[in-house]
């Protein structure tokens, strides 16, 4: 029997973002469903931008199976859009829906 490796055909389940700080946000994410990662997942793709921005977003690469991220160096009370993948060896699955978390303010706890 063959084993067919492709690209995961799901994003990642769960996915939520949280601030922490006034420049720091968390995610967290879940492995796709098990009928939809075509392969073993080899890592995840965690992208952001700041909201209305024209910039193309960043991308942070997780190049294992870590379930959560942390993105620093934002700015302060500002609105960013979030998207994950999972990646198997053959390449990117999708992106899940954009979530949209706003950094703290200075000195909120």
């Amino acid at each position: 029997m063959h084993c067919f490796i492709s690209v995961p055909s799901q994003a990642p389940s769960g996915f939520r973002v949280t601030a922490k700080t006034s420049t720091s946000i968390t995610a967290s994410w879940q492995l796709p469903p098990k009928y939809a990662r075509h392969g073993t997942i080899t890592g995840f793709k965690l992208f952001y931008v700041k909201k209305a921005s024209e910039r193309s977003p960043a991308v942070l690469t997780y190049n294992d199976t870590s379930l959560t991220g942390l993105v620093s160096g934002l700015d302060k009370y500002t609105e960013y859009e979030f998207q994950v993948l999972a990646f198997t060896s053959v390449g990117d699955g999708p992106k899940s829906s954009v979530v949209v978390e706003r950094t703290k303010e200075d000195g909120e706890i």
